[in-house]
């Protein structure tokens, strides 16, 4: 499981005057994963950032579908970079569609991409509402779904691996730990939100 100095360096500022959003998830077995492996296609709706695609279920059938959510601000989720790029050349050829799901605006990600590049789908939720199917608030979180659509794995980018996507591809459920989820969602959401409203606001005076 990530160490509990990953987790809050995943939330550098949402710690700061919120004391109770300072209790990373623990290993108590009553802490569920974000989604519960078997989950059948939660609610996708999300934008490519290039061609302004909405990928759907019915169009992704067949394949293994690999869901990474991030953030521009998230030093983890920027470090996995890297990994991700080598997965998604190691896949090429494969039926595996790797999405990097962000909530945050395309004057936010668009400089953070130039400087590091992601060679995934990258895409932009629409209005927070994959980020909330999915309960995906303790980024970066990756989800992993078989060819049927329903979720395989949920883990953190240090866990996911070619040999993980290959068991997927097989049929198989990967013996991996499973990510526990954020224990404060609403208040992720909250801060998560108020971020992307700041930059709407500075885009708009630009």
């Amino acid at each position: 499981m990530r160490s509990v100095a990953a987790i809050l360096i995943s939330f550098p500022l949402l710690l700061i005057g919120s004391p109770s959003l300072a209790q990373a998830p623990t290993s108590n077995s009553a802490v569920k994963p974000p989604l519960l492996v078997g989950t059948l296609r939660p609610l996708l709706d999300i934008t490519t950032l290039k061609g302004d695609r909405h990928p759907t279920w019915p169009q992704l059938s067949g394949k293994v579908v690999v869901v990474d959510f991030w953030a521009t601000w998230c030093a983890p989720c920027i470090a996995s970079f890297p990994k991700f790029n080598a997965l998604k050349s190691q896949t090429s050829g494969m039926p595996v569609e790797i999405f990097s799901v962000s909530y945050e605006t395309r004057g936010q990600v668009y400089p953070v991409l130039h400087k590091f590049p992601l060679q995934t789908t990258v895409s932009l939720d629409n209005d927070f509402r994959t980020f909330k199917a999915f309960n995906a608030w303790g980024i970066p979180s990756v989800f992993v779904f078989d060819a049927k659509g329903r979720l395989a794995a949920v883990v953190y980018p240090e866990d996911l691996s070619l040999a993980l996507i290959q068991t997927v591809l097989n049929g198989g459920v990967p013996r991996v730990e499973q990510e526990k989820a954020w224990d404060d969602p609403a208040g992720a959401e909250a801060y998560f939100r108020s971020l992307r409203a700041k930059a709407v606001e500075a885009e708009h005076q630009h």
